[in-house]
């Protein structure tokens, strides 16, 4: 298993590693040049829908945490998102350290946040990502070792091997393991980051959870499962957003196999993409949205698939606010889930009961909104 020296968070990571990127375009099997030099027919990527929609969230993380109006609570995992996508696209460098700070100062709210959970095992290495894509150290974030922590999740023996699970209070029967696919990416990417021991058990488990057709699925099947494979369970569907954060975590390992596994997922993507750039959420097939469009795209981007990143971040300009008339200011920037958020947000604006799903689709969407080519947001109308 390679081991990052940044996280695949950072725009820096993920296009100036020049021998992880060699890498990724032989395992993709693209044609695309180094994406530090700009071919002569390929048009120059657009930057001010990436600085709107950046400056957008950073407004929805004052002092570092996004606050849900609608229900008046602090949402510190979507804070850790809106902070991941900013540092991806290195814009409000301020917003990403607030976020750091106000992290670490309830770090243990955070990754144990009650109701018979004792350790989220997502949460976790959640936290530890950002941490490591800060720069800082993963082992001290508020006084909390999140590698420590998260390798306690890891299962050590047995079938399910490399797993992660969710901690729980055996005296709180409510208590639920919600640990799936995309904790277990989240995973890989820290404890790979940390140099952990434990990295190599938890992306050999990832790479389990990949379906012949080359698609990730979401759920995990039960930790006491004797086949913890994707291919042993009938029930088992193609995730687009869970695929996107899988091929995340393993497009950075010298492991012939994640290789391999990079090299499927990738063109399953490129296949399930729909003529206008955008992909559908689950089951695939589903009316397109910015959430799986955004994840797909940004990771396309990142390994070089230039055009199908191109198409992708075409369709998400089409649902970003403008600034347009009628409009306000406010929400310009803001990524709409969906036309139906979008023709709902142009009449009424984000209101407290739609800025959730604003702000979760902005997220995911704005990172891949860095391989918009130049002019394609200017044909997008008011």
């Amino acid at each position: 298993m390679s081991h990052r020296h940044q996280s695949p968070f950072r725009r820096t990571a993920s296009l100036t590693g020049i021998g992880a990127l060699a890498l990724l375009l032989s395992a993709c099997g693209s044609s695309d040049p180094d994406p530090g030099q700009q071919p002569a027919d390929r048009p120059a990527h657009d930057t001010a829908a990436v600085a709107s929609g950046a400056a957008w969230l950073a407004a929805q993380a004052p002092h570092g945490i996004v606050h849900n109006d609608q229900y008046d609570v602090d949402d510190q995992g979507l804070s850790v998102d809106v902070a991941l996508a900013l540092q991806a696209v290195g814009q409000q460098d301020d917003t990403v350290r607030q976020v750091g700070d106000h992290l670490a100062s309830n770090i243990k709210a955070y990754v144990a946040p009650g109701y018979g959970t004792l350790t989220s095992a997502g949460s976790t290495a959640k936290a530890a990502v950002l941490a490591e894509a800060m720069d800082e150290d993963p082992t001290d974030v508020g006084g909390l070792d999140l590698v420590s922590r998260l390798e306690g999740t890891v299962a050590g023996s047995g079938a399910a091997t490399g797993r992660v699970e969710d901690q729980l209070d055996p005296k709180q029967k409510g208590a639920a393991d919600y640990a799936n696919t995309i904790a277990q990416a989240y995973a890989v990417l820290a404890l790979d980051g940390a140099h952990s021991d434990a990295a190599g058990d938890a992306t050999t488990y990832l790479l389990q959870q990949q379906c012949p057709d080359g698609w990730f699925r979401l759920d995990l099947p039960a930790p006491e499962a004797k086949d913890q494979g994707c291919a042993a369970d009938p029930k088992s569907s193609p995730d687009v957003d869970a695929t996107a954060f899988a091929v995340r975590a393993l497009h950075g390992s010298d492991d012939p196999k994640a290789a391999a596994a990079v090299q499927r997922a990738v063109s399953w993507l490129e296949r399930v993409q729909a003529a206008d750039g955008s992909f559908g959420g689950a089951p695939v097939g589903q009316d397109p949205n910015s959430n799986s469009t955004g994840l797909a795209g940004w990771v396309l981007g990142d390994l070089g698939e230039t055009d199908a990143a191109e198409q992708a971040a075409t369709w998400l300009a089409g649902r970003q606010l403008r600034d347009c008339p009628g409009t306000a200011k406010a929400d310009v920037g803001a990524v709409a889930y969906d036309d139906a958020a979008l023709s709902a947000a142009a009449s009424k604006g984000i209101t407290p009961k739609t800025q959730d799903q604003f702000r979760r689709a902005s997220a995911q969407a704005v990172p891949a909104l860095q391989w918009l080519p130049a002019g394609a947001a200017a044909k997008a109308s008011c």
